[in-house]
């Protein structure tokens, strides 16, 4: 399986005219493969939409990508984006793929950098404790990049309130398990932005 995280940035004041459009651009993401959830961020950089699908492979991605490079408007709102971000990545080995459901409506998304070649001791050391940490609350994806360039590994947390949110952090930072044990070792960036389900996301 691959996941493909798509983000759109605006322009300034250009929320009103997008919002109407957006359930036709999500509707339209993934013709090869299959929209999973539309986010809105909350907190992090403003004016943003996260898309997020998934594909059999990475055929059906690279179709998908061709066939929006060579539109004239690939998500139905070009005069209004100012930026426009994709990046694949593949699941670490020990998480199960992603079910649509209603999970949120907040997702907390986390991107970390890490150093060349430092994904697979990374993923050990949070195969460890995940399982647990998962009790505590979901973790819907954890993956790594496959694109050219710096690594990133991007964790999906959904949560039903804020407070969720800080009770399942604070019990795994008690336990011990959170950040996992040997698992930042070869990190170098670290970004957390939280986000809003829109209403016609699978992910809910």
């Amino acid at each position: 399986m691959i996941y493909d995280l798509t983000v759109l940035s605006l322009l300034p004041n250009r929320l009103g005219a997008v919002l109407p459009k957006l359930s036709a651009t999500y509707e339209s993401l993934a013709p090869n493969g299959k929209a999973l959830g539309a986010f809105a961020c909350e907190f992090g950089t403003l004016n943003r939409f996260t898309f997020l699908s998934a594909y059999d492979g990475l055929d059906a991605l690279m179709a998908d990508r061709k066939t929006k490079m060579e539109a004239g408007d690939a998500f139905g709102i070009g005069e209004h984006l100012g930026r426009i971000e994709q990046t694949a990545y593949k699941p670490l080995f020990f998480v199960d793929p992603i079910e649509p459901g209603t999970y949120g409506p907040f997702y907390e998304i986390r991107t970390y950098t890490l150093a060349p070649n430092g994904l697979d001791e990374t993923a050990e050391a949070w195969s460890k404790v995940v399982p647990r940490r998962n009790e505590m609350s979901k973790l819907l994806m954890v993956m790594g990049s496959i694109e050219n360039g710096p690594q990133t590994m991007v964790h999906i947390w959904p949560y039903k309130t804020i407070e969720d949110r800080v009770s399942a952090r604070g019990q795994a930072s008690k336990e011990g398990i959170w950040p996992p044990p040997g698992g930042s070792a070869h990190l170098t960036n670290l970004q957390s932005e939280l986000f809003v389900a829109t209403g016609f996301s699978d992910l809910k």
